[in-house]
């Protein structure tokens, strides 16, 4: 990792779901509850190790909207909230274009068209 600038990508997640982070090669910061990633999110924030952070949505539920606005308008790192417990039905019913599209939609503000 270079000293002047954030770079790679880190996940805020269960254990669990870290796992199979963990074999694509993203550093897993697991949290078992809301307070624990809350303090993780703060602490990456501040200290802007990475370029990326993802993070289980189910984790973010119940944060102060001020808290969460914070977090997410911060252009490094950039914060991507995934679903991280998802039903076969979810993905049956969605194509992959339209939940990448969701996802960087929710992520930078802006309805982009994807080709996959």
């Amino acid at each position: 990792m270079n000293g002047s600038r954030s770079d790679g990508v880190a996940a805020v997640v269960s254990e669990d779901l870290g796992y199979g982070f963990s074999l694509a090669g993203v550093q897993v910061l697991p949290a078992h509850d809301r307070a624990r990633a809350m303090e993780l999110l703060t602490e990456e924030v501040r200290l802007a190790r990475f370029g990326l952070l993802i993070v289980d949505e189910t984790l973010l539920e119940g944060i102060d909207e001020r808290e969460r606005q914070a977090l997410f308008e911060r252009p490094v790192p950039l914060i991507i909230a995934i679903p991280g417990a998802m039903r076969w039905s979810d993905v049956e019913t969605t194509s992959s274009d339209e939940f990448v599209a969701t996802l960087i939609r929710r992520a930078v503000g802006y309805q982009l068209n994807i080709q996959i």
